[in-house]
């Protein structure tokens, strides 16, 4: 279990050597704010994707209908642009500038 862990974790760290700068980073957060943040309720949302509270939990605390966000967080997860996990019946959605930068990256190299 913890080779796992430990496997993971580097493959992880390799994954950001190998990517990027910061310039490139900054260059992808861009483009996904442009492409997926495009409004200010969207902006709050993916703000609130902090890794620890629910979406229930965000919907509250933001003023956001749960189908709402409950649709831009499956949008995100679907082009794995975030990560997130399950407990029990919640989802936990946490951001990661790492997978968007992978995101632009990966349709950068195919011409997107």
């Amino acid at each position: 279990m913890e080779n796992t862990k430990t496997e993971k974790l580097l493959e992880e760290l390799l994954e950001e050597i190998r990517i990027l700068t910061v310039k490139q980073k900054a260059e992808a957060f861009k483009k996904f704010s442009d492409e997926f943040l495009t409004s200010d309720l969207r902006k709050k949302m993916y703000e609130a994707f902090d890794g620890e509270r629910t979406l229930q939990q965000i919907s509250s605390a933001i003023d956001c209908k749960l189908n709402t966000l409950q649709v831009f967080g499956q949008l995100l997860i679907d082009e794995s642009l975030v990560d997130f996990e399950t407990k029990g019946n919640a989802r936990i959605i946490n951001k990661s500038l790492l997978k968007v930068t992978i995101y632009y990256a990966n349709k950068e190299l195919r011409g997107d």
